[in-house]
């Protein structure tokens, strides 16, 4: 199973719920920064970019999009499916022509439609347990959901953002917007 934006926080969950699994991981990211503690969080593989990877893989999470998107494309052994969580590249994803025909394979997009309460509680159980590990690479204050935002969007934050609040804040926040 290849992770493309491994060092997300996505990603992250990605690769210990794959490798808990059982499935060999290969983790891409970004920059060698990037894959710090992912050994670890059990990818077999920890890759920059797609750089080396010369064998088909059975399954892709991609978070990144664009020209990553379609280089994993490439890489899917028949019957293989790809993932699209999310676009963090930003560009366009350009199939060469043909480049969809051939053996079957499958591009799946990624959207919340239903209530997902079960299976973050089961997240929420397995994090309780020490069995998944959840980085946080930005804490503070509510007041700072803008900064914690953009810290997010500008990648420059590996894992999770972590909005802090005060017992009552929220609840003098309602009240005072209600009035």
């Amino acid at each position: 199973m290849l992770i493309t934006g491994a060092s997300g926080g996505v990603g992250r969950f990605a690769v210990q719920l794959a490798a808990r699994a059982g499935a060999h991981v290969i983790a891409s990211v970004g920059s060698a920064g990037r894959g710090d503690g992912l050994a670890e969080a059990g990818a077999d593989e920890v890759l920059i970019g797609l750089e080396g990877l010369q064998r088909p893989v059975d399954v892709v999470i991609d978070s990144v999009g664009g020209p990553q998107l379609v280089a994993a494309w490439n890489l899917l052994a028949p019957g293989g499916s790809v993932q699209s969580v999310g676009w963090t590249s930003g560009e366009p994803a350009v199939f060469p022509p043909y480049a969809t025909v051939g053996p079957a394979k499958s591009l799946s997009s990624f959207v919340i439609d239903s209530d997902a309460g079960a299976e973050l509680a089961v997240l929420t159980e397995l994090a309780a347990e020490g069995a998944v590990t959840i980085e946080i690479g930005w804490r503070g204050p509510w007041d700072r959901f803008a900064e914690a935002a953009e810290a997010l969007r500008g990648r420059r934050v590996s894992g999770k953002a972590v909005l802090e609040v005060a017992c009552g804040e929220l609840g003098d926040t309602v009240a005072s917007a209600q009035d």
